[in-house]
């Protein structure tokens, strides 16, 4: 392109100048009417020739700007093709962390709900042989009296023991009622993380505030979801809060790698990068092998090259 441009002006240039000396030489003598022909000729075609050159500059003009309206419009394409593949690697990065957080929630479910299985078929157990034992001592006591004052006594006893039977029953009945009024603590849990599964955030953030505020085994995996919750919502103060709460009041929680990586998290979505990749190679350290260290890393290699104090 640039050797053709340069090109073209000068041969224009030598063209006008042939075509100006050959009009300014005298024609002498008797060759005088040939040479006229001969010079009219060359002028003639000198001529053509810069019409032409004039069309080629033209033609390399055209030529030129499509070529660079061609370049830009692939350095847009080329931009926006790069700019969508960021954003869909960020979003399949955010799908998979979730991902990773609810396999996690479900295996922690499926732990408790089998615990909890556990001990719901012991206390059945328990009280199948409580209502056998009952049973067996009533036919003792009937058989024991055979008739006459003996069947007497026996009928004022068992009077006596079904008055009692009665009575005890009544507080049995409501104290059952009562119980069965009151969910347990396993039932919230279980019901706040099925809100939470359904992206029911606020009524799963109460079913755990109740379970963490009523204590227990379960109080520490409460807690933590109270910050899922949060950090769902995009509430990243208060889902902070309560993951610094896992991290500060259960130093042994099953969670508390998680808690440091959302903390991580958290900070360096606050635009606080530095401190976030202090906490990401920290879990590295401290909980190499489980689902947080996979996850800091990540984040840590989706983090700009540079001094991880700027």
């Amino acid at each position: 392109m640039k050797s053709l441009r340069t090109a073209s002006p000068a041969a224009a240039l030598v063209a006008a100048t042939l075509l100006g000396c050959l009009s300014a030489t005298p024609l002498l003598g008797e060759t005088r009417a040939g040479a006229q022909r001969d010079q009219n000729r060359i002028v003639s075609e000198i001529r053509q020739i810069q019409v032409q050159l004039a069309t080629l500059v033209e033609a390399q003009t055209a030529l030129s700007q499509a070529v660079e309206a061609l370049l830009a419009d692939r350095e847009e394409a080329l931009t926006a093709d790069r700019q969508s593949r960021a954003e869909t690697m960020n979003t399949l990065e955010r799908m998979e962390r979730s991902v990773a957080t609810l396999s996690e929630s479900f295996r922690d479910t499926n732990a408790r709900l089998s615990a909890l299985m556990v001990e719901v078929e012991s206390v059945r157990e328990a009280q199948r042989r409580a209502a056998l034992l009952g049973g067996g001592s009533g036919e003792a006591d009937g058989t024991a009296l055979p008739g006459g004052e003996e069947a007497g006594a026996a009928e004022v006893a068992a009077g006596d023991e079904a008055s009692q039977e009665q009575g005890s029953g009544e507080g049995g009945a409501e104290e059952e009622a009562t119980v069965l009024d009151e969910p347990s603590v396993a039932e919230i849990y279980l019901q706040a993380d099925s809100d939470y599964l359904q992206g029911r955030y606020d009524l799963a953030f109460t079913g755990f505030e109740r379970v963490a505020d009523l204590g227990g085994e379960l109080a520490d995996n409460a807690r933590y979801f109270m910050g899922e919750c949060r950090l769902a919502q995009d509430r990243l103060d208060d889902a902070l809060d309560h993951f610094v709460s896992v991290i500060d009041d259960f130093p042994e929680s099953s969670k508390i790698g998680e808690a440091w990586y959302k903390r991580g998290l958290i900070l360096g979505r606050m635009g606080h990068e530095s401190d976030a990749r202090e906490i990401f190679e920290s879990i590295l350290d401290v909980f190499a092998g489980t689902t947080a260290a996979r996850l800091a890393q990540r984040e840590l290699d989706a983090m700009p090259p540079g001094d991880p104090g700027v």
